[in-house]
């Protein structure tokens, strides 16, 4: 049954192969589930009122990822991947829209919703394709470099490699802490496991 459904054969797959990739996939993303309401709670940043709920954001953050990766999977058959919320939106509405502009988070999440209707409607038009189509290729590797930075800067915040500074707005944290050595550590092992 599911081998007529999903073509596997006709693919070059089996049941077995896409299962491995499936738990594969997900253990790549599981991450997100923490990571997701850690940023958008403010956790790192202490008690600060005006950051949104932790338990609400882990909810929904696997509620989203679970009814996403569904849809794809049985929908996108053909070539289904994982799908979560994207943590540079989650990370830019966290500092940006509600720690730095003083939105609420029900203000920042209307905003979202809007932008988010406005790209399924632009995504169900012609209009989408006009539109990637007329932002340069440079731009586009600039804007991927450009969110992978400012996650990364978040991320180094975080585990206290580097802190605030009010002139340099960086500067070097405390790398004499176990913690931070730790991450650093774990941060080499994913480069030599990715290269090998």
């Amino acid at each position: 049954m599911l081998d007529k459904y999903f073509e596997y054969k006709k693919h070059k797959t089996s049941f077995k192969t896409e299962v491995i990739a499936g738990i594969t996939t997900f253990l790549t993303m599981a991450y997100i589930m923490f990571l997701n309401p850690f940023i958008l709670s403010g956790e790192f940043a202490g008690p600060e009122k005006g950051f949104f709920d932790f338990g609400a954001v882990f909810t929904a953050t696997i509620l989203a990822t679970a009814v996403a990766c569904f849809i794809m999977a049985f929908y996108g058959k053909t070539w289904p991947i994982g799908l979560a919320p994207g943590m540079g939106i989650n990370a830019f509405v966290a500092f940006g829209v509600v720690g730095g502009m003083g939105y609420s988070p029900q203000a920042a999440l209307g905003a979202v919703l809007v932008a988010g209707v406005l790209f399924l409607i632009i995504s169900l038009t012609p209009l989408r394709a006009w539109l990637i189509n007329s932002i340069p290729r440079s731009l586009k590797l600039g804007i991927g470099a450009g969110i992978g930075l400012f996650l990364a800067i978040i991320g180094l915040e975080i585990m206290g490699v580097v802190g605030d500074h009010p002139v340099t707005l960086v500067t070097l944290g405390d790398i004499k802490n176990p913690l931070v050595l730790l991450g650093c550590l774990a941060f080499v092992a994913m480069v030599v496991l990715e290269k090998t």
